[in-house]
């Protein structure tokens, strides 16, 4: 899915807790740029919408704070692990429908640490 990034709009990036994709997590954040690299391919990036909304944009201001999350993300996530609020919805639905399929499956807990899948 092509998607055309607007400075101050919102945007989510969806991850998954599981390899099934039934477990989506979803995290707002605000788009306030490209990042500029020497091959003119730079990261877009983006800012976590709370401390947007107290501070604003990152990139305006001339210090740092503690509380501001800023992400680097490739514009090959764009469509996919980013994406807009109705992609979101597709996407957190499609989750569901999987999760219902596999019986509502839960997380394993791996005490003995990660094993390699074959």
């Amino acid at each position: 899915m092509k998607l055309e990034l607007k400075v101050g709009h919102t945007y989510f990036r969806l991850t998954y807790a599981d390899r099934d994709m039934t477990m989506p997590g979803v995290e707002p954040l605000v788009y306030i740029g490209d990042a500029e690299a020497d091959d003119g391919a730079g990261p877009h990036v983006f800012q976590d919408t709370v401390s947007y909304v107290r501070f604003g944009s990152r990139l305006d201001l001339t210090h740092d704070h503690d509380e501001m999350l800023v992400y680097f993300i490739s514009p090959s996530e764009i469509g996919s692990d980013v994406v807009d609020v109705q992609q979101a919805a597709v996407e957190v639905s499609a989750a569901a429908q999987r999760a219902a399929a596999l019986s509502n499956p839960v997380l394993p807990i791996l005490r003995d640490g990660w094993r390699s899948v074959p």
